[in-house]
């Protein structure tokens, strides 16, 4: 087989495992992260068509970090060395082992790089594998089922983690905002207020995003939240709907509680015409980009990603192509948010909400932590392989929408070759230089966002994006905040107290 460019990076193979799947071909009830993971790599080797030949040429491995190494550690354990534990029980012997860095970028992140090192030769075959099972994790707990997934390492891995912005600082939980679900309601929340939409418009609006997911959920088979939701039953208590804050319900947000695992086989045309592989199976990376911001209390505008802004339109550019030359497209999707400023950030193109997912999203495919960009690679080479007419696109979000990594593929090469400079160099943007670190203060301020959490029987104390008089960006707590009201604009006296901003509501 004769190719245009020999060096091209693509990808040959690719596929999925889950629970379910599992118990019903093994008889397997409690999956662990290398259950899953070895089986979506048995599954992308079979997906290639030369299984045998790429079992012994895959010479890099490259595991998702799990939940567990991220700082959501449970009971179960894990291996040392999860990447060497995937790879033994994969049947694979590959030299180098990677582990990968936190938060939902990462796959993409990590692919653009490697797309690079297969071109250059440092690499000949690549595995990058992901699994996730908090399902499982959380089932073992209420049942009292004891699980032991620990396992020594007996060779060593390079760890590919990195320091910068945790997903959440002390100053910041010190103001209530303790997890997702708080952080993203702020930012949905600014979006509506650059918007200038009332609340009941605004849920409107992502109940009706929400539905055209729900509906794409029902086309994979590994769909852990399968189901056809009506943006009506998005905004009402039915199914289990329950308020967690103001502005998310329950189906809103990201499910974590999923056993799911994923595979992709990275390697040169060249190698993989060597192989046998058809051309056909064939899907080009043709760009890639990536670009990062500070954490969310050091941002000066919530309301828009400047990390998507400036990662998509590069990304478009070393493509050659327009937003709207897209075909299929899947966007990390855990909160509405992240998708709706994905849109605004490539120009809204003209095109169903049903088609910026191809897995449903992380509320009815599933939200398996870092891994899910994963399971959206494997939808997109399975839609270019099936229509191959336009490119595609893999946006893939960590932290608070401030790390953006994008890929664009197609079916077929790119004109005049593909080199390394169409990955471009990851772009760091700074603290704007007004912004201060742990900004406390006593003053009047104006509130620019808010979220506000819901228990089952109770509510608790809002957490606020404030301006202050000087217009310097802050975060705080409103305790006694009137209940279902709109906070966005309202002033507030603030005074500083036990490392805390604490807001009451002027006049």
């Amino acid at each position: 087989m004769e190719l245009a460019d020999p060096k091209a990076p693509v990808l040959i193979g690719v596929g999925e495992a889950s629970g379910a799947k599992l118990k019903q071909s093994q008889g397997l009830e409690w999956p662990s992260t290398v259950d899953l993971a070895s089986a979506a790599i048995a599954e992308a080797l079979a997906d290639s068509g030369a299984a045998e030949k790429l079992l012994a040429s895959i010479d890099c491995l490259l595991s998702i970090r799990l939940f567990y190494d991220s700082g959501v550690t449970h009971d179960c354990g894990s291996p040392e060395n999860l990447p060497e534990a995937v790879a033994k029980a994969s049947g694979l012997d590959p030299e180098h082992l990677l582990y990968g860095d936190v938060g939902g970028q990462s796959p993409q992140k990590h692919l653009n790089k490697l797309a690079c090192q297969v071109h250059d030769g440092e690499y000949k075959a690549v595995v990058l594998s992901s699994a996730e099972n908090m399902g499982t994790v959380k089932r073992a707990r209420r049942s009292g089922h004891t699980l032991d997934w620990n396992q020594p390492a007996t060779r060593e891995m390079t760890d590919l983690i990195t320091t910068e912005d945790k997903m959440l600082t002390a100053y910041e939980w010190r103001q209530g905002i303790i997890n997702m679900p708080m952080a993203y309601g702020i930012v949905e929340n600014a979006r509506r207020a650059r918007l200038g939409m009332d609340r009941d418009s605004y849920a409107k609006d992502m109940a009706e995003l929400w539905s055209a997911f729900s509906g794409v959920s029902l086309t994979r088979d590994h769909a852990q939240f399968a189901r056809q939701w009506a943006a009506e039953e998005l905004l009402s208590d039915d199914h289990g709907n329950y308020r967690l804050n103001d502005p998310f319900r329950r189906w809103m947000v990201a499910q974590d509680a999923v056993e799911l695992g994923a595979a992709v086989i990275l390697t040169t045309a060249g190698y993989a015409a060597e192989l046998g592989i058809a051309e056909d199976k064939m899907i080009y990376l043709h760009s890639g980009a990536d670009a990062s911001v500070p954490l969310m209390s050091l941002q000066d505008d919530l309301s828009v990603s400047p990390a998507m802004q400036v990662a998509f339109p590069k990304a478009l550019e070393l493509a050659e192509l327009e937003a709207s030359n897209l075909g299929p497209i899947d966007i990390y999707s855990c909160f509405p948010v992240a998708v709706s400023l994905a849109m605004d950030a490539l120009g809204s193109p003209d095109r169903p909400l049903s088609s910026y997912t191809l897995t449903g999203g992380l509320s009815f495919f599933g939200g398996p932590g870092n891994s899910y960009s994963a399971h959206g690679m494997v939808a997109l080479v399975q839609a270019l392989r099936k229509d191959g007419s336009k490119p595609g696109m893999i946006s893939a979000n960590g932290g608070v929408i401030n790390k953006e990594s994008v890929g664009i593929y197609a079916a077929q090469p790119v004109a005049g070759g593909w080199t390394p400079d169409r990955i471009a160099e990851p772009v760091r943007i700074p603290k704007p230089d007004h912004v201060k670190e742990e900004h406390y203060f006593n003053g009047k301020a104006v509130i620019k966002s808010y979220v506000m959490p819901y228990g089952k029987a109770s509510r608790g104390a809002a957490s606020l994006w404030l301006e202050d008089e000087q217009g310097l960006p802050a975060i705080g707590v409103l305790p006694d905040a009137p209940e279902d009201t709109d906070l966005i604009g309202l002033a507030v006296d603030v005074t500083t107290a036990d490392e805390r901003n604490i807001a009451k509501l002027s006049g």
